[in-house]
């Protein structure tokens, strides 16, 4: 019921007319930004699908209010690790639809899919107590239709609903970075991946930013899509100024950036010549192996595009 008015419910797999609300993450058409983001995200969601991977789409009345995603963990890009579980990266209900049972629908959607695929679980990551941000994927919720705690690391929460008993715990991402200066440059190390439309913006931003830097700033990149780039880093998302990790929750704002890319500067000597051969590829994707050094992850890395608390 809606103010006293009897609503229709419906769940179904994305369809092409559902796709800018899903790959927006419901904010098609606000900027172009966002609109261009959802067309690199496009190629991306559809081929994942070719690997087991859904978009499911909630609809009140015909109206699209929410969706989830369900990756099978081998080829997930956002982590956790583990075998034989389908995870469920983004689970995100518009704040009007709020309370009508559309996130259990959801995760009820994601299970039977699970189940289909004969996968052993379904496991998620999720927060609590996130400052300004407790609506995005609360643990509760998840603690509220079944799903168990596995692991907790500061506001991290990993979740999991075995669905047989076979089945084996998920891991956490253990992420590493080690940083390697660059003789005479400001080095930026961007760790992203397209699913998260929140790291796919940010990521954009970081190349602008570092393009106005060049030759003084080296940008090296490192995307999560690529399965042994994920294994080898553990990092689905982080931004290093000359190893100084920086972070918003949300999408790394330009000027942020650049007051970081800025001060790095100011701490080199004055004298400098410049930029070794390394630096002069500015733009290029330089892919290094960070190595041993233990990094905490973003605690609301995407809270500004995927999830919602209104369930």
């Amino acid at each position: 019921m809606m103010h006293g008015v009897t609503v229709m419910l419906s769940i179904r797999e994305t369809q092409a007319e559902d796709e800018p609300f899903v790959l927006s993450c419901s904010h098609a058409g606000e900027s172009a930004e966002i609109d261009a983001c959802s067309a690199r995200r496009g190629p991306l969601v559809r081929r994942l699908r070719s690997g087991g991977a859904v978009a499911l789409a909630a609809f009140l009345d015909g109206e699209a209010v929410g969706f989830a995603h369900g990756v099978p963990i081998e080829i997930s890009s956002w982590g956790p690790l583990g075998e034989g579980i389908l995870t469920l990266p983004c689970l995100y209900v518009v704040k009007k639809a709020a309370r009508l049972g559309v996130g259990r629908r959801l995760v009820e959607a994601i299970l039977e899919t699970a189940r289909r695929q004969r996968r052993a679980a379904v496991a998620t990551t999720a927060y609590r107590d996130l400052p300004g941000a407790e609506w995005f994927l609360p643990a509760g919720f998840f603690e509220s239709v079944g799903f168990g705690v596995v692991a907790e690391r500061g506001r991290e929460v990993l979740l999991w609903r075995p669905l047989r008993s076979d089945a084996s715990p998920p891991r956490f991402l253990e992420p590493t970075y080690q940083f390697e200066p660059v003789p005479g440059c400001v080095a930026v190390d961007l760790f992203w991946n397209g699913f998260c439309p929140t790291s796919d913006i940010e990521g954009e931003r970081v190349r602008r930013v570092c393009r106005a830097y060049s030759p003084r700033v080296v940008l090296r990149e490192n995307c999560a899509e690529d399965r042994h780039v994920l294994l080898e880093h553990q990092i689905p998302r982080g931004i290093f100024v000359d190893g100084r990790e920086i972070g918003w929750g949300y999408e790394a704002p330009e000027e942020g950036i650049r007051d970081a890319i800025e001060a790095a500067l100011r701490r080199r000597q004055p004298n400098s010549s410049g930029c070794s051969a390394d630096g002069a590829n500015l733009g290029r994707t330089d892919v290094r192996t960070p190595s041993s050094a233990h990094i905490a992850p973003n605690d609301a890395r995407s809270a500004s595009a995927c999830g919602d608390g209104h369930m």
